[in-house]
C-alpha cells in the first residue's frame, strides 16, 4: 500500500513540474531532466509512469481538459436557453484559465507549433467544446433567437481574447501604465462584462434593417 501511495505521488509529482516546464518552455524545449529535478524524483520515472516525453505531454492536456469539461458540464447542464448557455460555456472556460494558469501558455505554444505535439486523443478533447457551442448555435439559430455563425469561427473569436488576457497580465502590468496611461485598467469584471457582450454581438438577433443603416452612417 505504501508503495503504492508512493508511486501516485511521484507520479502527481511529474504530471505538476511538467505542467511548469511545457508551459514556460513548450513541447520542444522541455527537458525531462528539469522535469525530473524540479519533480524530485528519478528520471527513469518518467518513462515507467508515461513511457515518453510525448506521453507525459498528453497526460498533462488531457488532464487539464478533461477537468475542463466537467467543470463546463455543470455549469451548463440546467440551462435551456442556447444564449446564456454560451455566456456560461465562455466565462466558466474563462475561470477555468484563470485557475489553471499554465494551461493557456501551452495553448499558445502549441497553436505556434502548429498543433504538432497534440495526437487524435487530445484532438477529440478540444472538439467536445466546440460540439457545445455547435449544438448551443443549432438550437439558437432553429428558434430564430440567434444568428448562424460557423461554431469554429464563433469558437476562435470568443477564446482568442481569454487566451490573450491570461498571458498578457505581466506585459499589461508593464506597459500600458506607459503606453496608455489614461486608459483604465482591464479588470476581471470589465473583461467578463466586455466578452458577454462581444458574444451577444456575434450571435444575437440581427438588428432592424434600419438600425443597421444608422450605424453604417457615423
Amino acid at each position: 500500500m505504501v508503495g503504492r501511495q508512493s508511486q501516485d505521488a511521484t507520479r502527481e509529482s511529474l504530471l505538476g513540474s511538467a505542467t511548469e516546464v511545457f508551459a514556460a518552455r513548450g513541447f520542444s524545449g522541455a527537458r525531462v531532466d528539469e522535469i525530473a529535478r524540479r519533480a524530485k524524483a528519478n528520471k527513469a520515472m518518467i518513462y515507467y509512469h508515461f513511457r515518453s516525453k510525448e506521453g507525459l505531454y498528453k497526460a498533462v492536456l488531457l488532464r487539464q481538459i478533461g477537468g475542463i469539461h466537467r467543470e463546463i458540464g455543470s455549469a451548463i447542464e440546467a440551462e435551456r436557453d442556447p444564449l446564456k448557455r454560451l455566456q456560461r460555456l465562455y466565462l466558466t472556460l474563462g475561470e477555468a484559465f484563470q485557475a489553471r494558469s499554465a494551461l493557456p501558455f501551452i495553448m499558445v505554444r502549441e497553436i505556434l507549433d502548429g498543433g504538432a505535439h497534440m495526437d487524435k486523443e487530445v484532438a477529440r478533447a478540444f472538439r467536445g467544446i466546440v460540439d457545445l457551442v455547435r449544438a448551443s448555435l443549432e438550437q439558437g439559430t432553429t428558434e430564430g433567437r440567434m444568428r448562424a455563425v460557423n461554431p469554429v469561427f464563433l469558437h476562435f473569436m470568443m477564446i482568442a481574447p481569454l487566451i490573450i488576457f491570461n498571458v498578457s497580465r505581466p506585459f499589461r502590468e508593464r506597459f500600458l501604465p506607459v503606453a496608455a496611461p489614461a486608459v483604465d485598467p482591464i479588470t476581471p469584471e470589465v473583461f467578463k462584462a466586455q466578452l458577454e457582450d462581444a458574444l451577444l454581438r456575434l450571435v444575437g438577433p440581427r438588428p432592424p434593417a434600419s438600425v443597421r443603416a444608422k450605424r453604417r452612417k457615423r
